[in-house]
């Protein structure tokens, strides 16, 4: 009851006078006369001065409203950001994302997502880095996880949020395995199961590799990560791969993590956001729940 009270006395002096305040309210004059009554009554202090048919806010009531325009302010706040969830528990929450993070990162994200928001239709559409921009700039996307080069930067937000190294991999009864280092020359002796080339991680690898003039060959090429998982355990040799990719395989010694002394293999993910796009509160614990704690 107080809280509409006080909605009566905001409503009096923003419209300024008992007879407006109770045409914008859908009340009778007594009713609005008898609501600041009661409040006055709560308070203990006078909030208008009468002058015949004229009104004035008393300092107490100056103090009064000061207070109120904010908490009624906060509580406008509130009320939005709650409608928003409920009509967005029924909504749908799109994203593009790379194969390591689209396959190996985000599904573990949304477990605890769905179990916030049950009702809400998710996608990950696997795209490379040209295609997740062309996705959020037709709108067909929410948000874009990627790890190439952004072009777009004058339309989109880009967002660093986290690092993958690229790793050797063997299974663990593989000569190489017995070492968590090798030595940069040892990697020529041993042929490499890659991505076909032009797969970003193919390009990263050889790139990486020729600068740091690392001699490697190329036994295999397969077109998937879980391809090349499957050959490596099968013994038909070692690859370079994401970390993020092998985490299971790992745990489960499966496959062993190798990596190459002196030289890291490192790349950036990235948030990459519509700059017109309003960031709703699901979108926004999705991020957090991804380790995204700031959205310029």
């Amino acid at each position: 009851m107080l809280l509409w009270q006080l909605k009566v006395f905001h409503a009096i002096v923003e419209h300024g006078g008992f007879t407006h305040a109770g045409e914008y309210l859908h009340l009778s004059q007594p009713a609005v006369s008898n609501n600041v009554k009661k409040l006055e009554t709560e308070l203990g202090i006078e909030l208008f001065s009468r002058y015949g048919k004229r009104i004035q806010v008393t300092e107490a009531g100056k103090i009064v409203e000061r207070h109120v325009s904010g908490l009624l302010a906060a509580l406008e706040s509130l009320k939005s950001e709650i409608d928003e969830l409920r009509g967005f528990q029924t909504g749908h929450l799109y994203c593009a994302a790379g194969t390591t993070i689209g396959v190996y990162i985000l599904p573990k994200i949304l477990v605890d997502f769905k179990k916030r928001f049950p009702n809400i239709e998710t996608r990950i559409f696997l795209a490379r880095t040209a295609e997740a921009e062309r996705r959020l700039l037709a709108n067909e996307v929410d948000f874009a996880f990627v790890a190439g080069r952004v072009t777009n930067t004058s339309n989109l937000r880009v967002i660093p949020f986290f690092h993958d190294e690229l790793v050797i991999i063997a299974p663990p009864s593989h000569p190489i395995a017995k070492h968590s280092k090798v030595a940069p020359e040892r990697l020529k002796d041993f042929p490499l199961i890659l991505r076909e080339k032009g797969a970003p991680t193919r390009v990263l690898i050889e790139t990486s590799l020729q600068k740091a003039g690392i001699s490697y060959r190329c036994g295999m090429e397969l077109d998937s990560t879980e391809a090349i998982k499957r050959g490596v355990s099968q013994g038909l040799g070692i690859s370079i791969v994401p970390l993020a990719a092998v985490e299971w395989e790992i745990q489960y010694k499966l496959l062993v993590p190798v990596r190459i002394s002196g030289h890291d293999m490192k790349r950036e993910f990235k948030v990459i956001i519509h700059k017109g796009k309003r960031i709703s509160s699901p979108m926004k614990i999705f991020l957090e729940l991804l380790g995204v704690q700031k959205i310029p």
